[in-house]
């Protein structure tokens, strides 16, 4: 199990917090693509969450076919998705595909995160 600490902006950030958003969309560097199920992220560098799933696409259409819109942006139209995930990534980033993350938080018993061995 591996830990990789992700930046995430602060509106979406609020979203996952909240539970309302569980999906995490990445480019497919290669840092995100080594990521398996059950290895831990630890969000902008203090929130610990495991991921659940992953699933990997070549393009945005490919993954908005697959995914729910609500689990990636939940206040956000499905129609506006896509050019949202576009201001984001640009196209050369798109090229090189796009990684959905599914996420769920973890803590532990005295709701503090755990130690983590970062990548």
């Amino acid at each position: 199990m591996r830990t990789k600490t992700l930046w995430v902006k602060n509106e979406y950030l609020e979203w996952i917090l909240a539970g309302r958003k569980t999906v995490e969309v990445r480019v497919a560097y290669s840092n995100i693509t080594r990521l398996q199920p059950g290895d831990r992220l630890l969000l902008n560098d203090r929130h610990p969450f495991t991921v659940c799933r992953i699933a990997r696409y070549a393009n945005f259409e490919e993954l908005l076919a697959h995914e729910a819109p609500a689990s990636i942006a939940p206040d956000l139209p499905s129609s506006e998705l896509l050019p949202a995930l576009r201001a984001i990534y640009p196209q050369e980033k798109e090229a090189l595909g796009m990684v959905a993350l599914e996420i769920e938080s973890i803590r532990d018993r005295t709701g503090s995160p755990e130690k983590y061995r970062r990548l």
